[in-house]
């Protein structure tokens, strides 16, 4: 072994893994495409685990490590690799150690966000590698035995000493050139309630996003946005695949896969592409794909005439960021939208017929009450019933504007969150939570409510003992149809356009039930 890579003394073999709470590899699968197409044999490896909760770290069990180090054994694995997002940090620093003490003689490399972030804190003890950026153009060296020194991106050890080298223009390949990714059952594997099993269809629906039947794709790279929160390291300009490459992947899916029922577009900023683009991508998806699908969409991009033809393409289905308070996502988040320009964008997504998904931040201890009521404002003017509230954790991400602001204003200790844990969800006790009641009106009422009794309830607010109690009622209510509309929305999201308007006749007055009064 010379610089932590094996001589090629036997075919190499790459497992390519990550460490999640589901089952969605995607970055896997298209890594793994690609280190094939250069002749490398690839198994993909997704372990599932529980988010970390206070006291309730990840860990793996003796069995859990035996079976995988067995499985590296018996399969004669030469380089094993991690996508790292910071919460599987830890899990991975344990995995490794565990693996290196079993006695895996492979390289070990992660890749991924946290890598690119923080890419000496990734080259855990007993790991080879970490490396930044687009992961390709290093995968494919480090697979060749290319002297490290000369890999772009690479963080590795000389000595005891750290190098980091520079990332370069090259890494970032032409879209168009990428093989179509992974989508296969039968050769990849799945480690999940301490057993490490082949993937097969029952495991995809089990354990995958949309129980398996929808197809994450994306068809660019980077985000127009720069929000402080964000740990997308992809940044501008946004890099696109085109139509025929997109559509391409599409046709091969329904070949492999004919059992998909729709496409779930992962991009940051897909709605941001070209008229032309738009216009042909919706144009083949009806003529040649004949799916429906999910996008997310930034405000200030949505227009009618784009909505009707993407609609008419197969859209089903929309996701938008609200965020926060106008305060809020201009002075700590340096998101450039505003709620005028949310509430102008999503009537129009509601209008065409689309079901609409919104994103909130909640947990976050520079908000004031202020900012939570004109956040629940801004959503109860949105018309019913075609739309839920997607709620997420503030998590100040390290290497972010926001964890830089968040050090400056010694701030971070005041987050119910840790990135290092289980980001986006609470993990740390005694850190600040959003105010009960603005969280049970602001995500599961207001969607549900008609727009007089919401603002009713808004003007009263939390200091009304009347207007809590009613909240409580609500929301538990409630609680039985948002499992109902959740499960509809899981397997058959298509639903939604076509009850759309018999809906609508039930929000307003008839949607609160007769029971319920105010005082």
């Amino acid at each position: 072994m010379k610089d932590g890579i094996p001589k090629e003394a036997k075919p190499r073999h790459l497992v390519l893994a990550t460490i999640d709470e589901s089952l969605r590899p995607l970055s896997l699968r298209v890594l793994g495409a690609y280190a094939q197409a250069k002749g490398v044999k690839t198994t993909l490896l997704v372990v599932i685990k529980d988010l970390a909760r206070i006291g309730h770290p990840i860990t793996f069990s003796d069995s859990e490590i035996r079976q995988v180090a067995a499985f590296l054994e018996r399969e004669g694995v030469t380089h094993l690799g991690f996508y790292l997002m910071t919460a599987s940090l830890k899990p991975y620093a344990l995995m490794v150690k565990a693996l290196r003490a079993r006695g895996f003689k492979g390289v070990i490399m992660a890749g991924g966000v946290h890598a690119t972030l923080c890419p000496e804190e990734s080259l855990v003890e007993g790991a080879d590698f970490a490396v930044q950026g687009w992961g390709e153009l290093p995968l494919e060296m480090i697979l060749a035995g290319k002297d490290p020194s000369t890999i772009p991106g690479l963080v590795w050890r000389k000595g005891s000493a750290v190098q980091i080298n520079k990332t370069a223009p090259e890494q970032k390949k032409d879209l168009n050139a990428l093989p179509f990714p992974i989508f296969r059952f039968g050769e990849d594997r799945v480690l999940v309630k301490g057993r490490l099993r082949r993937l097969t269809p029952r495991l995809n629906r089990l354990y995958a996003d949309w129980h398996g039947k929808y197809y994450d794709l994306v068809t660019s790279r980077g985000c127009v946005y720069q929000c402080a929160y964000c740990c997308n390291v992809n940044g501008a300009p946004v890099h696109r695949a085109s139509v025929d490459h997109v559509i391409g992947e599409l046709k091969h899916l329904r070949e492999a896969a004919p059992g998909i029922a729709g496409i779930n577009i992962q991009d940051d900023s897909f709605y941001a592409g070209s008229e032309e683009w738009i216009a042909e991508f919706s144009a083949r998806m009806k003529a040649e794909v004949g799916l429906p699908f999910i996008t997310r969409m930034i405000p200030r991009y949505v227009t009618a005439e784009r909505l009707e033809v993407l609609k008419a393409g197969g859209l089903q289905y929309v996701t938008m960021g609200l965020e926060a308070s106008d305060r809020m996502n201009k002075t700590l988040f340096n998101r450039h939208e505003t709620a005028a320009s949310f509430v102008k964008a999503a009537r129009l997504v509601l209008e065409a017929g689309l079901y609409l998904s919104v994103d909130i931040l909640i947990d976050n201890p520079y908000e004031k009450e202020d900012d939570l009521r004109e956040m629940a404002c801004t959503l109860n003017s949105l018309p019913r019933p075609n739309w839920g509230i997607v709620s997420l954790s503030l998590t100040p991400f390290p290497n972010t504007p926001l964890f830089a602001r968040c050090v400056k204003d010694h701030m971070l200790e005041r987050f119910a969150t840790d990135a290092y844990d289980a980001m986006l969800h609470p993990s740390r006790e005694g850190g600040y939570r959003t105010p009960r009641f603005w969280l049970l009106l602001n995500t599961v009422v207001l969607p549900r409510l008609s727009e007089t009794m919401g603002a009713r309830l808004i003007e009263m607010g939390p200091r009304n003992a009347a207007a809590v109690q009613m909240v409580e009622r609500l929301a538990r209510w409630m609680s039985t149809t948002r499992r109902l509309t959740t499960w509809l929305r899981d397997r058959t999201p298509w639903l939604y356009g076509g009850v759309y308007f018999v809906l609508r006749l039930f929000a307003g007055k008839h949607h609160q039930p007769k029971a319920i009064r105010l005082g």
